[in-house]
């Protein structure tokens, strides 16, 4: 078990089918769980499922019982995407160790926690995802999508085939970013063409006429004033002679008359000073009259700047402005529009630039992605022969010696994982073609097949918990044995767990737990999980072997199969 390390450190099961309390704490490298049929192996692996994201069903709950609860503790000491999703969630993860629980009601919504906290299902799904492997019927369909195959094949790969693949991946976003890049200028070139004519006849346009920016609002204040300038003179002019005099008139004026009250005020001071601040606003009134005269004699005067202009003329702009409406409300927003129209103009003018340059690159980057794509599928050919060969090699320890497994790597369009339609073929015996795996493999086959690809791929890449339920499914004898060993081979470096019903596969596990079946309860048959040593390990396996315990013949053969599988495991080497 050098390099092995326990994932899942224990496992709780409360009502959950024939199980009504069992807890087991599970250790690293090898576990194997058997029990007579119908004890509760297949809650056993239910139960581990349902920790690692499995659909929950209100069938799996005890007949007696209101809720099935299950709960895992895993150790993710060593794996931060697991700990940083978890806590993403609002879990904790205490001293590397992860608390997962699935609590399953009759009635209601099923509930599933992590860390302490209620998560969705898909946290438990991605926790189940990095650290456990199940092998079971339903995982079985997996090995049979194109997808899996692909996976499997380039994870044997190793970095070689990784940095290939991501080298791919790369031209292939380059090449799928400017082929999108082309599509629309090439998509848009008609539209692009009739904007960037709308904008230059516009900017043409709105040059002919040339507002400046407040023009509108002062020619509509000088039609206004030049519509009224006669009365406008003779009234403000009234006002200005009423104000000051014009030095030919004896008739007093405003400013005259604050004047001389000023006067008088002051002539009064001489006798009260209470009369001085009166005084002096007196004279300031006539200041102030007097600065408004000189305004008004201003204004007056501004009339004449309007000698030479035209109200004719003036409407005429006025008129001309009114046609750059289409571009804006008033003369500020058309100048506007024109900013935003000559950048506008710029860019589609580039755009067409680009058209004959775009294509040019793209020419480019698939000639790229074409290189890149041989590449990744001569670096598949490759790892598909070590891959399968040592895949035939142990399905031939597995009884399995005329079998074939090859992969099948045809040219396809280019996607985000290569240009490859990769499918695992399969043929059981010599004298037929090798064919769809889904098609050809039997259930027993495709387990060995699968434990067959986890062993070659656990070479270079150990994962950490593998689950395997009915491995050895439709095998005996020496294919038993050699699955056993296969198995103990693999837990060298990743924990283990496997349900099995053979003696030879059982013999070589380090751990080893028994489900047992109590049909004397009244509300029903109630199974417990043990684990069991030397004598009752030995008997378990005679049970196994013959169906009777204490049978001298199977506890020999049971004896045999234990020294045998402790003497090899003895001899492992890496």
């Amino acid at each position: 078990m050098e390099g092995a390390t326990s994932v899942i450190e224990s496992l709780s099961i409360h009502n959950m089918g024939v199980i009504e309390n069992a807890h087991v704490d599970l250790g690293p490298g090898f576990t194997v769980v058997t029990g007579e049929t119908g004890a509760g192996k297949t809650m056993f692996v239910s139960a581990l499922n349902l920790l690692t994201g499995a659909r929950a069903e209100t069938q799996a709950v005890r007949s007696d019982a209101s809720k099935a609860v299950v709960e895992g503790i895993f150790s993710v000491e060593s794996q931060p995407e697991v700990v940083a999703r978890v806590e993403d969630a609002g879990g904790s993860v205490d001293d590397g160790e992860l608390v997962v629980t699935r609590t399953i009601p009759t009635s209601g919504r099923a509930r599933a926690t992590a860390g302490g906290r209620t998560v969705p299902v898909a946290v438990l799904s991605h926790v189940g995802e990095r650290l456990v492997s199940m092998h079971g019927q339903s995982e079985q369909l997996t090995l049979r999508s194109a997808s899996k195959q692909r996976e499997l094949l380039d994870t044997y790969g190793g970095e070689e085939l990784a940095h290939v693949r991501d080298a791919y991946v790369n031209a292939y976003e380059e090449w799928k970013c400017v082929h999108e890049r082309a599509r629309e200028l090439h998509a848009s070139e008609k539209e692009r063409n009739a904007r960037i004519e709308y904008l230059e006849g516009a900017l043409a346009h709105i040059d002919r006429v040339r507002p400046v920016a407040g023009e509108d609002a002062q020619l509509k204040a000088i039609v206004l004033k030049l519509e009224a300038a006669d009365d406008v003179k003779q009234t403000v002019q009234t006002a200005c002679d009423m104000l000051v005099s014009d030095g030919f008139t004896e008739t007093p004026t405003v400013v005259d008359l604050l004047h001389r009250a000023a006067d008088h005020v002051n002539h009064a001071r001489a006798h009260d000073n209470a009369v001085k601040e009166h005084a002096e606003a007196l004279t300031a009134l006539a200041l102030s009259a007097s600065d408004v005269a000189s305004e008004l004699s201003a204004y007056l005067a501004s009339f004449a700047e309007l000698d030479d202009v035209s109200l004719e003329d003036t409407h005429a702009r006025i008129a001309q402005l009114a046609e750059l409406d289409q571009y804006g409300d008033g003369v500020d927003a058309v100048l506007e529009f024109e900013t935003q129209a000559g950048e506008e103009l710029l860019q589609l003018r580039a755009d067409s630039s680009d058209l004959a340059g775009i294509d040019e690159q793209l020419r480019q980057c698939e000639t790229s992605l074409h290189e890149h794509a041989q590449a990744l599928t001569e670096a598949r050919t490759s790892a598909a022969q070590d891959f399968t060969s040592a895949v035939q090699g142990e399905l031939a320890a597995l009884s399995m010696p005329h079998a074939r497994v090859v992969f099948d790597i045809k040219p396809a369009e280019p996607g985000p994982h290569g240009a490859d339609a990769i499918r695992l073929l399969f043929s059981a015996h010599g004298g037929t073609a090798p064919g769809d795996i889904a098609k050809l493999a039997s259930g027993g086959e495709l387990s060995r097949v699968m434990l067959a690809i986890e062993v070659v791929i656990a070479r270079t890449h150990a994962f950490p918990t593998f689950i395997f339920d009915e491995v050895d499914s439709g095998v005996g004898g020496a294919a038993a044995t050699e699955i056993g060993r296969r198995l103990a081979l693999l837990a060298r470096h990743s924990q283990v767990i496997v349900v099995t019903h053979l003696a030879q596969v059982a013999a070589w596990a380090d751990t080893h737990l028994v489900i047992r079946k109590d049909d004397s309860n009244e509300s029903g048959a109630v199974s417990g999980v043990t684990e069991v040593a030397d004598n009752q390990r030995e008997a378990e396996l005679a049970r196994m072997l013959g169906g009777v315990s204490d049978s001298v013949a199977a506890r020999e053969h049971a004896t045999e199969l234990m020294q045998t599988a402790r003497t090899q495991k003895q001899g492992f080497t890496d």
